[in-house]
């Protein structure tokens, strides 16, 4: 296993060593206009007005654009604007290239892949439908091959929503154009987390504070090892794009010179096969019963956006209850009918800068699930389960010291830590069981970019412990590596 793991960090190592080598040889090639796809076309930007320094983390005007439902407050901001090019269509496309290999191992067994492949392909379309009217579809076709050989794509309209603006006007409260108080979302959405999974540079690695489940080893992109595990019917996950209403709002505070920002969302569906529900796929589960949850989000910055410049603090949270009655026609479903037992989630989150180039971010975030979700599973010795988790990330463009205006590294810590486990059955399920260290470090450089394409050069690596999950409670190991081109059109 020692040697494995040193191997792959050898690999890595040289990986990152043939980027730089392949990036300084293109640097003299490369076109330096920067753009993103769909808004580029539209108003004639450059990639960096609203990324860092290119697709997909968000610079602060690019934040400030998204939070005012993809408006300048400009004529362009119209979809039928004369000065639009004909050629303009609100659509793009992103998938990543290359090669990956991943291995996840625990008490002598495990599984090991590699092989060059694809991710699965992304069609997104963000925009307004009419001033103040903002939209945004992201549908993911089902693609066997997809994942690099490690798994097939499923096919999800993964968001459609449309979102109303600056509602306030019509209760008659006037404000700073630049200020948009009311917001009305609604459909099937990203929630407003403390950092947004779907415009982070890793594209291997998830957050796993966002994606844990008390009970369930934690495993990233392969499975297939051996693990010990109690069943748990909460299956609602921050990092899942969720069904519901949100409202939000975004204003200028003159006295600390940023911005504060709120974010109130109820969720609730009727469909069991998603992140609020628990039948398997294509598996008939009838109607029941599923109460509202609810998720919420406040910050406020000083200095500025608090991503390039200045600095931002916020308080976050969620709500629920999970249902854990049988449903009749799906026994099998564990819990999605109905006598909804509660969970909690609540966290704060930080955001530091300097000199235009450092951003230091991360999040600490409390679970709980009531005992009454585990009694339902039919688990002997049930009582609360309660988690902390958090994630710190430090990204670098060096722009400026060094002049690399094309380069982009980061580095992130995940972690998990058990305080009490919803089967108390401590001779399987020891203190430390399901507890996650994860290290992601990550490379990439902007090839081009222009008015309708992006390429950027990918490396990443990442390694994760999950402790005492083996089936006599030995540690589960994984890493996973990847060198790849991710572009959009």
């Amino acid at each position: 296993m020692k040697n494995a793991t040193l191997r792959a960090r050898a690999m890595i190592v040289a990986i990152l060593v043939l980027v730089a080598l392949i990036s300084y040889e293109l640097s003299g090639l490369v076109q330096k206009a920067e753009a993103i796809p769909a808004f580029a076309r539209k108003y004639d930007f450059k990639c960096n007005v609203c990324h860092v320094p290119g697709f997909p983390k968000l610079n602060d005007f690019g934040n400030l654009f998204r939070d005012r439902g993809y408006q300048l407050g400009s004529d362009a901001d119209s979809p039928v604007y004369e000065g639009i090019g004909m050629g303009f269509w609100p659509v793009s496309i992103r998938a990543t290239v290359g090669y990956q290999a991943a291995q996840v191992r625990t008490e002598g067994s495990g599984v090991t892949t590699g092989g060059f492949g694809f991710t699965g392909l992304d069609l997104l379309s963000f925009g307004t439908l009419h001033r103040d009217i903002a939209f945004g579809v992201v549908y993911t076709p089902g693609l066997g091959s997809a994942g690099f050989g490690t798994g097939a794509s499923d096919g999800d309209l993964e968001s459609a929503f449309v979102r109303l603006m600056r509602l306030e006007r019509y209760f008659g409260v006037k404000s700073d154009p630049g200020n948009y108080l009311l917001n009305l979302r609604v459909g099937k959405f990203e929630l407003d987390l403390p950092f947004s999974e779907k415009r982070s540079p890793t594209l291997n690695t998830p957050f796993v504070m966002y994606h844990y489940t008390p009970g369930v080893p934690y495993t990233a992109t392969i499975g297939g090892t051996s693990t010990s595990s109690y069943l748990n019917p909460n299956s609602f996950l921050l990092g899942d794009n969720q069904p519901g209403g949100e409202l939000s709002g975004i204003m200028k505070t003159p006295s600390t010179e940023g911005y504060l920002r709120y974010s109130l969302t109820a969720l609730a569906t009727n469909s069991f096969s998603g992140s609020l529900g628990g039948c398997p796929p294509n598996t008939p589960c009838g109607t029941g019963g599923r109460n509202v949850n609810f998720y919420g989000h406040i910050t406020q910055s000083f200095g500025g956006y608090g991503i390039v410049t200045g600095n931002r603090v916020g308080i976050f949270g969620a709500y629920g209850q999970a249902p854990t009655m049988v449903n009749a026609t799906c026994p099998t479903c564990q819990g999605v009918a109905g006598s909804g037992k509660p969970f909690t989630r609540i966290g704060i989150d930080v955001s530091l800068t300097f000199n235009g180039e450092w951003n230091v971010f991360g999040a600490i975030m409390h679970g709980h699930d009531s005992a009454q979700l585990f009694a339902s599973q039919g688990i002997p010795t049930p009582q609360n389960a309660s988690w902390n988790g958090a994630f710190v990330e430090l990204d670098y463009a060096p722009a400026l010291f060094f002049d690399m205006p094309d380069w982009f590294f980061a580095y992130r810590y995940d972690v998990i830590r058990n305080d009490r486990h919803g089967d108390g059955n401590t001779d399987v399920f020891k203190g430390n069981y399901n507890d996650v260290d994860s290290h992601t470090v990550l490379a990439r450089y902007f090839i081009h970019h222009s008015t309708r394409t992006d390429l950027a050069l990918h490396a990443e690596y990442n390694s994760y412990r999950t402790q005492a999950v083996g089936p006599t409670g030995g540690d589960l190991r994984g890493q996973t590596m990847l060198v790849g081109l991710d572009f959009a059109y």
